[in-house]
């Protein structure tokens, strides 16, 4: 277990409020301790009300509405999906409030900040994906969120993303046909293969132009693009700035 807290907080909401279409590039768990009102997530409307939760994965739009004041306590966490395979969607906690507990916790941990207390919030975090995990099975969790099925290829792609890798190797490792490996990697990632690929790519391009003296075309080799050419035509699409004129301006 390796989740690590990026961001934790805590408010309250008027009736008739909303929060509009945004996303996250880490994990977020918004706990619902009192109202009710909607959140849209990958298409889909959840009714939230007091002791759910909702868990969003990263690089998904999501919004919330709500009905009546409604107090949240939410955070966002680093995550590498193993062993506990988070998906997106309504939880409930237990009729103890077992996570809120837990989550309370770690906001007394914060606000205290005692000694080694944002090791012991890490601690209480890897806590609550294990309960998340246990109360996704009580609720029947397909064979196809098992963790460890996903888990290699993703893992595979992140340790080989400078290779040519092919879809079929990758469906291979986790036992799915193509078309089946390519739908949930995207529901459990939020990207597609392709562009998961893509985007490690050019993330570690970004890195080395920043803190190497290498050519731009030797960054684009090493970092897993076939010629110069389509380096830079794919770095700027996804930035706006060639990889040299990015260097320049950091």
């Amino acid at each position: 277990m390796n989740g690590k807290l990026e961001f934790f907080l805590y408010r309250s909401h008027q009736p008739g409020t909303y929060v509009d279409f945004h996303k996250h590039t880490c994990y977020e768990l918004v706990y619902y301790v009192s109202g009710s009102g909607t959140m849209t997530l990958g298409g889909h409307t959840l009714r939230y009300g007091p002791g759910t939760m909702t868990m969003t994965r990263p690089n998904y739009m999501h919004d919330e509405r709500h009905d009546e004041e409604t107090e949240v306590v939410f955070f966002g966490f680093r995550y590498d999906d193993f062993p506990v395979a988070l998906q997106n969607g309504l939880v409930a906690d237990t009729d103890e409030r077992t996570i809120l507990s837990l989550i309370l916790t770690m906001k007394e941990e914060l606000l205290a900040q005692k000694a080694h207390y944002a090791a012991r919030a890490n601690l209480l975090l890897n806590e609550i994906v294990l309960l998340l995990g246990r109360r996704s099975e009580a609720d029947g969790s397909a064979d196809d969120h098992r963790p460890e099925r996903l888990f290699y290829a993703r893992r595979y792609l992140d340790e080989n993303f400078t290779q040519p890798v092919e879809l079929r190797t990758l469906a291979e490792l986790s036992g799915y046909s193509e078309d089946h490996f390519r739908h949930l990697f995207k529901e459990q990632t939020g990207l597609p293969p392709g562009q998961y690929l893509l985007r490690k790519r050019l993330e570690a391009a970004k890195d080395q132009l920043l803190h190497t003296a290498q050519p731009v075309s030797a960054v684009g080799v090493d970092c897993g693009f076939s010629t110069t050419s389509q380096f830079i035509e794919l770095f700027k699409r996804a930035f706006g700035v060639t990889p040299l004129q990015y260097r320049k301006t950091r």
